[in-house]
């Protein structure tokens, strides 16, 4: 019997890894050549979506889907970072308003054609937070009865933003003021269309709690009622400031309920048929 142990330990030697140990280890060569965050040192929360399996064993494509926040700060080396990966559209998910605060610092010959539209948004639901008496809770029913009005708020962006990439005509960059809420919920439609697993797509968008890591005091200063941020309890001023996976779990009830479907979703409301659905993952998986 101890004969026969030893020699089934070195057959195992000899054969290698295990399958499943082999796709492991291949996974984290593959994590290990790209960066999820990109290497620009004036943008917040700036990030690849490649690298992420989907439901066929497909992967999402590095180094052509980008989301960040808002450009305003951008150097001559972000830009030149940005040019190296041939990123030839930007969509601007920003309102009219911010966008004239923060304008973005890439124009003139040889930028990106930037997609942008002209809206306000509907402050009212966060400004009766900072009237005081809310709790951390309340404030994050507040964000996620929000995300399914920002969805309908953002269709247009979403219809430009998915034409854009079924040209499949170099990268694609799109973001918001944090990179965390509209560009979340961007990225979360693009990546299901790709296939991702839901699970995936909220560990995802909850990166923006990694990765985004504003000023508080710069965030109180350009925000419309400053002061009354400045005096919200700490715990209060975090929600404004990050993500919860419940916000985009709205999102999905909103769209299965009334849709039945992502795929289903798209295709109605955005113009993403099977057919484009297929082309999608035809140029933006592996």
């Amino acid at each position: 019997m101890k004969k026969f142990l030893l020699c089934a330990a070195a057959l195992a030697l000899l054969a290698g890894p295990a399958p499943a140990a082999l796709d492991r280890q291949a996974a984290t060569a593959e994590q290990a050549a790209h960066q999820r965050l990109l290497p620009l040192k004036n943008v917040q929360n700036a990030r690849d979506i490649g690298g992420y399996r989907t439901v066929d064993g497909r992967t999402v494509k590095w180094d052509v889907i980008f989301r960040t926040a808002e450009l305003s700060h951008l150097d001559a080396a972000d830009i030149a970072v940005l040019k190296g990966k041939g990123v030839s559209a930007i969509h601007d998910l920003r309102t009219v308003e911010e966008r004239q605060a923060q304008p973005t610092a890439w124009t003139g010959a040889g930028a990106p054609k930037i997609t942008a539209f002209d809206y306000s948004m509907d402050h009212s639901a966060m400004a009766g937070l900072l009237r005081g008496g809310a709790t951390a809770e309340s404030a994050r029913t507040v964000f996620a009865n929000s995300y399914p009005e920002m969805l309908k708020m953002q269709r247009q962006q979403h219809r430009a933003l998915f034409a854009d990439l079924l040209k499949g005509d170099g990268a694609v960059l799109y973001h918001c003021s944090a990179g965390k809420d509209r560009t979340g919920m961007a990225t979360a439609l693009i990546l299901s269309a790709l296939g991702v697993p839901r699970e995936t797509i909220l560990a995802d968008y909850e990166l923006s709690n990694r990765y985004y890591r504003p000023d508080p005091a710069a965030m109180a200063a350009s925000a419309p009622q400053a002061a009354a941020f400045a005096r919200l309890p700490q715990d209060i001023r975090a929600v404004f400031m990050g993500v919860d996976a419940r916000y985009l779990q709205a999102v999905f009830a909103v769209i299965d309920r009334d849709y039945g479907s992502v795929e289903a979703y798209l295709d109605r409301e955005l113009g993403v048929n099977a057919a484009g659905v297929a082309r999608l993952k035809a140029l933006y998986t592996v």
